[in-house]
């Protein structure tokens, strides 16, 4: 075997396991037979400035036995977090000598060993560690799990709720104090919660400003009263000044539901978080809607994929319509998600798949599906119309999406002209650069752009300027008062002009009132899409649409 093969056996084996001592023996077998080796001992030795000074050393076999009253061979010294030094005694066999070529490169060897002790004695460290945050004294998620662990293997978990809960502003807080004062107060508001706990009760913080706690169910809302508004003191130029702490709280009922401890956490945490992003309360208990709501999310982000490939999805399209001639002028391509027996709609399932970076597969799966329907209205000898297709603003960080779109459509073997990608304005500056340049990119290849939901951002006019767009898509919003006012006339109107100036088509959508159409047609709007026309449809009942081609 030559060096190189076993310096590689070495290290992958070290990088598989945590505990050093255990791995070593095995992942030095191979490097032993290269340099002769007998036996490496690891002599751990605290410094004498360290607090440990005067502890015995600790002896680490890492290969061989640990030989007795014999000098090593080799000596190779590091310290170790400025508190230890490890000292590596290498024993060759028969006190082989290296040369000068096979020492420094068995020195890469002591670094890398180095490297794995150094994790091992970290872990070691932690495990016996106590159970305690180190800036507030109070448990940690350790020392929480642990205490909750013995409650729920006596059944006594039943009697508690489950708290985790943030700080309200600690950062602005730490900002005005700075970061030493700002830990001070962090001490002051942990002691404050250790004298509201019973002895049978724990606060636990896992740094931060999360904490978590298990109170008794009769105090729940006297906790929740106290951590509404805590009273601290923080010292601003040598004066003391007093501070409100307010936390913002998720609160697990526990109940016979309950598996296992960690449950406590996770399950509190959920209820956190909705307060936060969702419900925007102080505190908000965990119930069923809100697990049933989670429980979708993870269902949707796991069965993806699979969905895909087994074309689950299925792709309606929706009517474009000319309001003065009622014929069909396009359509809009639109998922549908049939997830055993149950219909998702895109509300449902696009947001989480672009949270998760997963929503560019869908969008041009619909737009390889949207290309064959067009296929075959021409193989059928129908005269096809084009169709959109969406595009998420988290599709733009696809460096080669403008080209995979092209891709597709020439690969299906329709005109370029034939599919319109929509977008959805943005107001954010690096959303708009990498929109303005996906958006030129498929100009300059001869296709069709649209700007979806145009007046819901924030700087529509400038999008409407800037953006080398086809066609707008003006946002249902505009004209969904039960009745249409003269202020929706004038915007509308405005709108439409700008637009038809800078030579870019007008489309309305969520039309479904003929009172709408009749504002549309004053104030020079042709083009629409909405319920009074026609609901998303399968591509079968859209081709016979299609074939009449136009609503009386």
């Amino acid at each position: 075997m030559t060096f190189e093969r076993s310096f590689m056996n070495f290290v992958q084996i070290l990088s598989e396991e945590e505990i050093t001592p255990e791995i070593s023996p095995s992942a030095l077998a191979d490097v032993s037979k290269e340099y002769s080796l007998r036996s490496i001992v690891a002599i751990i030795s605290n410094l004498r400035e360290s607090e440990q000074a005067g502890e015995a050393d600790v002896i680490v076999p890492l290969f061989g036995p640990v030989p007795e009253n014999e000098a090593p061979s080799y000596l190779f010294k590091h310290t170790l977090a400025g508190r230890k030094t490890v000292t590596f005694h290498i024993y060759t066999r028969d006190n082989k000598s290296w040369n000068e070529e096979e020492y420094q490169s068995f020195a890469i060897i002591v670094d890398i060993l180095m490297m794995h002790t150094e994790r091992f004695l970290l872990g070691k460290f932690v495990k016996d560690s106590a159970l305690t945050q180190y800036l507030t004294g109070l448990p940690n998620s350790g020392g929480f799990i642990a205490y909750a662990t013995r409650l729920c293997e006596s059944r006594e978990i039943m009697n508690y709720d489950s708290f985790f809960f943030n700080l309200k502003s600690f950062g602005l807080i730490s900002r005005r104090y700075g970061l030493t004062e700002g830990d001070e107060i962090m001490k002051r508001y942990s002691q404050k919660l250790r004298e509201f706990c019973e002895p049978d009760e724990m606060i636990a913080h896992f740094g931060g400003d999360n904490y978590t706690a298990l109170i008794k169910k009769e105090r729940t809302q006297k906790f929740l009263d106290y951590i509404a508004s805590i009273p601290v003191y923080g010292m601003k130029n040598g004066k003391q000044e007093e501070i409100k702490v307010a936390a913002v709280t998720g609160v697990y009922a526990v109940d016979e539901s309950l598996k296992e401890p960690g449950q406590l956490i996770s399950r509190s945490a959920m209820a956190l978080n909705y307060a936060k992003n969702v419900a925007n309360k102080p505190y908000v208990f965990v119930n069923k809607a809100m697990s049933t709501r989670i429980y979708r999310q993870k269902q949707i982000e796991d069965r993806y994929e699979e969905a895909l490939a087994n074309d689950e999805f299925r792709i309606y399209l929706q009517p474009k319509v000319d309001i003065f001639t009622g014929e069909i002028i396009g359509a809009e391509s639109l998922a549908r998600w049939f997830c055993n027996g149950v219909v998702l709609y895109p509300t449902e399932f696009v947001p989480i798949l672009e949270q998760e970076g997963m929503v560019a597969s869908l969008d041009l799966y619909v737009l390889k599906k949207t290309c064959e329907f067009i296929l075959g209205w021409m193989k059928a000898g129908i005269e096809p119309v084009p169709v959109s297709v969406n595009f998420s603003r988290r599709d733009l960080n696809y460096k080669h999406l403008a080209r995979e779109i092209v891709q597709i459509i020439d690969d299906a073997g329709i005109k370029r002209n034939m599919i319109q990608i929509e977008v959805t304005e943005t107001a954010n500056e690096d959303e708009r650069i990498l929109m303005t340049n996906f958006l030129k990119n498929l100009k300059e290849k001869g296709i069709d752009t649209a700007i979806d939901d145009f007046g819901t951002g924030y700087s529509s006019l400038s999008n409407l300027r800037d953006f080398p767009v086809t066609m707008i898509k003006i946002d249902r919003s505009f004209i969904c008062n039960e009745a249409v006012n003269d202020n929706d006339e004038i915007v509308l109107r405005n709108i439409i002009h700008m637009a038809e100036d800078l030579g870019i088509k007008v489309l309305t959508e969520g039309v479904e009132r003929q009172d709408q159409v009749e504002l549309l047609k004053s104030v020079g709007c042709h083009y629409v899409q909405g319920f009074l026309y026609d609901n998303p449809m399968p591509e079968g009942d859209f081709q016979k649409r299609l074939i009449k081609r136009n609503y009386s």
